[in-house]
């Protein structure tokens, strides 16, 4: 071998081994966000049923049926609505079998820090006013802001993101009704919360 190929090979030997490393670094760095993401939705459906004993039936994507001592308690879906400030917010729902909000935690959105950010529960406790409401004890009217008539409180700042997170809560509830028949009676492999076997959607940021 001529010794002006010599460094061409290594070169090329060394180029190779960076990319398996790069490979390699890339499959472990996407393990270890989906390995949040199933933890972060753990959190947040456990927070929502409000109960560390509540077990999880999953009865469609993104649909998971609450039960506790062999009772169904409630519903939880991904839900979602693309007229926040900037873009798409999505949420988990929590229903009971009233057709009461268990409570609402968001899973993903873009909304502007320091202003949108506010229907993070880490940034306030704004999410927690859906806790008990209905389409049966609010009017139509009520799911809005206070500044256009509803029971609601806006941002400082921001009216648009809490408007979208409450027109997104009403539809789903909407849909709860329109499913709840299917979604009380569903019986699928039950998930135990505590396993990674969830699944936390497509979309999740944190």
């Amino acid at each position: 071998m001529s010794s002006h190929k010599k460094p061409l090979i290594t070169f090329i030997v060394l180029a190779a081994f960076c990319g398996l490393l790069v490979s390699m670094s890339n499959l472990l760095s996407r393990d270890r966000i989906l390995e949040n993401q199933i933890r972060f939705a753990q959190k947040q459906l456990l927070e929502i049923a409000n109960d560390p004993q509540t077990e999880l039936l999953e009865i469609e994507a993104d649909v998971y049926q609450l039960r506790s001592g062999g009772e169904i308690t409630g519903v939880v879906f991904r839900q979602s609505t693309s007229k926040g400030y900037n873009g798409n917010i999505s949420f988990w729902l929590g229903v009971n079998t009233e057709g009461e909000i268990l409570g609402v935690r968001v899973i993903s959105h873009k909304e502007t820090p320091g202003l949108g950010d506010k229907i993070e529960t880490s940034v306030s406790d704004w999410i927690h006013t859906f806790a008990g409401k209905s389409l049966e004890n609010l009017q139509e009217g009520d799911w809005a802001v206070k500044k256009n008539g509803g029971v609601f409180d806006q941002f400082s700042g921001a009216t648009i993101t809490p408007a979208a997170v409450i027109e997104g809560v009403e539809t789903g509830l909407v849909h709860f009704e329109s499913r709840s028949s299917i979604w009380a009676g569903s019986t699928e492999q039950l998930i135990d919360p505590t396993t990674e076997t969830l699944n936390t959607g497509e979309n999740n940021e944190y």
